[in-house]
């Protein structure tokens, strides 16, 4: 019988780095925090992989983008995160509850069990996403797509990714439905709902101007 043994978060990291970055660092990503990876390269495109603790002592990696044009709520008000210590996911796949998922509850030997096979087929499935984000309309359809998914709306940031990426491809209509959206889940005040809009209205085509990416 195995004997429960909670693991830190740096011990974690120390184990599972080795393996990301013998994938990722070739690739141009950096650390970003533990068990957290980014790459800036494609700015204000930035791809990041990461390892979330879930309940019940597990570990799921998750991917996608963090896209510096997309803003957040952070105590009800409207920020940014434009810059690569700031930047979060907007777009990601959640690799919960699938065969990629680690444990951290069995002590290092827990850990290891299949994590470099594990590891490396979440760096693959990362890898796939993120080719197919590449240019912007790419990126844009990606979004929606992923936006598609069921359950996609426990995602906080998904909605209101969706809502400027519609806006920058001139969906104005699509777009203000889903930053409507975003506005009445979050229960914004007047003054976030007025900042977000005008966020949006900015990144819509203008006549006569050249058109966002």
């Amino acid at each position: 019988m195995r004997e429960f043994n909670l693991l830190s978060i740096a011990t974690i990291h120390e184990h599972i780095a080795p393996v990301v970055e013998a994938q990722l660092s070739a690739l141009g990503f950096a650390l970003q925090k533990p068990l957290h990876w980014i790459r800036s390269a494609d700015a204000p495109i930035r791809q990041m992989f990461r390892y979330g603790q879930l309940k019940g002592g597990a570990l799921a990696p998750q991917w996608g983008f963090s896209l510096d044009f997309v803003p957040h709520l952070s105590g009800g008000k409207v920020k940014w995160h434009r810059t690569e210590k700031s930047a979060l996911f907007d777009a990601f796949v959640d690799g919960q509850g699938s065969e990629l998922s680690l444990s951290y509850m069995w002590g290092v030997a827990g850990l290891l069990e299949q994590m470099q096979p594990r590891v490396e087929a979440a760096v693959r499935a990362a890898t796939a996403l993120w080719a197919k984000g590449r240019t912007y309309p790419e990126l844009y359809a990606l979004v929606e797509e992923l936006r598609s998914e069921p359950g996609s709306e426990l995602y906080t940031q998904l909605p209101l990714a969706n809502a400027i990426c519609l806006a920058r491809s001139g969906r104005e209509a699509e777009g203000l439905r889903e930053l409507q959206y975003f506005v009445h889940r979050f229960d914004l005040d007047q003054q976030g709902a007025t900042n977000l809009r005008r966020i949006f209205d900015d990144a819509l085509p203008h006549p006569n101007e050249t058109s966002p990416p």
